[in-house]
């Protein structure tokens, strides 16, 4: 089952009834997942509420009831837990529920599906407004039929207290700004006797938009725009190819390969490694993720790729000046001949968007649906993904800074694959002339560290 509706829309309520419903009258096992601790808690909260409705179901239940588990005499269990693979792991339920999964990382969304699979009645429940334009819940709705999900859906007005059907001609509501558009929205729908938003918070809601797309979005449940997206989707689709099949694109030895990292401290840290090919082609062979992973173990791990592909080239965000120190210092105690080149991207933002882009629209670039990870191929979704909902800020030629660790480590490694002929960064006036600027100069953070520049 898949749910998609609005801020407020009940969604939580939904799933605590159904949580609830599916552990004490069909005595299942339930795991459900929030976007975030608190999420999680709200669902739990409600689940809680329906066991103290009558005595006799606190008799069904084992000890007494938890912070975030409640176990059944018959060893059924409702157990609401924050979206990590610790919290996961070592469980398996009949049903497993995603809370806003649109707030939820998708590979976290990815490694808990496998819960149920042990259950003979397997159930999954998505829900979430539609946060992302790309990525496992979009993906999911699309595919519905196919995947054997049901899709449910609703918008605010289907949740609206009762309001009167001349509401929208009322003097003070008719002088609104694009009152009629909002009015259109509601599709002559006037409430519903057990709806619980009143008109008028809808009505200020539609006055503080930031903009259209975000309240079609949070109100409405659409789908995000696509306006606004650095790449074309259908260019990164074109990227995609099945290194099992395109066997042309892997890795070969002496081939020139260099490395992009992303340093992510407190979030996540992206290491993707790219190869020179034919014809200006470069071919993505890896992409690592590191969420909140000691740098050390990070740089580790980069100290053994580049021995295992005598890589030379290392280009990372300039951002982690320490870690970048760390990372040549270790390549220099393992006696590697790799330089770290900071990338300053205050500095180098416009031009590194405009190769980044360039690659893409001139097919100049191939990335594995997927890669190996402890001698096994897996999925590659999560660069799939970021690349596609990498989007500038409104009204901005700055990307946001959500989603865009691998796109921001990918546009350090292409910093060694710079293509003759660039586009810009974001299409601008034709008529302004273009002030380039004097030629980039890359600078290994070499000084002190080594004498020999290789």
């Amino acid at each position: 089952m898949i749910i998609k509706a609005p801020r407020g829309g009940g969604k939580s309520k939904l799933l605590g009834t159904v949580g609830f419903d599916d552990w004490f009258l069909n005595k299942r096992k339930v795991v459900n997942m929030g976007g975030s601790a608190v999420q999680a808690k709200i669902v739990y909260d409600y689940f809680r509420g329906y066991c103290d409705i009558d005595a006799s179901i606190q008799t069904t239940i084992k000890g007494k009831l938890k912070a975030i588990e409640t176990i059944g005499v018959e060893g059924n269990y409702f157990c609401s837990v924050n979206a990590s693979t610790k919290q996961t792991r070592g469980k398996h339920p009949d049903t497993f529920i995603s809370d806003e999964t649109c707030e939820t990382a998708d590979e976290l969304i990815h490694s808990a599906l496998p819960m149920v699979d042990s259950s003979q009645r397997p159930l999954v429940i998505m829900a979430s407004t539609f946060h992302k334009i790309f990525g496992i819940f979009q993906e999911t709705w699309d595919a519905a039929d196919e995947r054997g999900y049901l899709r449910i859906q609703w918008d605010i007005f289907d949740v609206t207290k009762t309001f009167p059907a001349d509401f929208w001609e009322r003097p003070e509501i008719a002088k609104i700004h694009d009152i009629q558009k909002l009015k259109a929205f509601a599709k002559g729908r006037t409430g519903d006797p057990d709806g619980w938003v009143p008109i008028d918070n809808i009505i200020q809601a539609w006055r503080e938009k930031p903009t259209d797309d975000w309240f079609e979005v949070e109100y409405l449940g659409s789908r995000p725009s696509a306006a606004g997206l650095v790449l074309k989707p259908e260019d990164v689709d074109r990227a995609m190819f099945d290194s099992q099949k395109e066997t042309r694109y892997n890795y070969v030895r002496g081939a020139t390969v260099v490395l992009g990292i992303d340093w992510g401290f407190s979030s996540m840290t992206a290491v993707t490694e790219f190869m020179r090919h034919r014809d200006e082609v470069v071919v993505q062979l890896d992409c690592k993720t590191y969420h909140q992973i000691a740098s050390d173990d990070i740089i580790n791990q980069v100290v053994e790729k580049v021995k295992s592909k005598n890589i030379r080239f290392i280009y990372a965000d300039s951002a982690g000046k320490f870690e970048n120190v760390a990372l040549q210092n270790a390549l220099v105690k393992a006696k590697l001949a790799c330089k770290v080149i900071e990338v300053v991207f205050s500095v180098e933002k416009e031009e590194m968007l405009g190769n980044f882009r360039a690659h893409f629209e001139q097919g100049k670039i191939k990335i594995p649906e997927r890669v190996m990870k402890r001698d096994e191929l897996v999925s590659n979704k999560e660069a799939y993904w970021q690349y596609k909902r990498y989007r500038y800020q409104e009204g901005t030629d700055r990307p946001m800074k959500k989603d865009d660790h691998i796109p921001d480590s990918t546009m350090c490694a292409l910093q060694h694959f710079k293509l003759g002929k660039l586009v810009r960064s974001i299409p601008v006036d034709p008529n302004v002339k273009e002030d380039r600027g004097e030629k980039r100069n890359d600078k290994p953070i070499t000084a002190g560290i080594t004498k020999k520049i290789f």
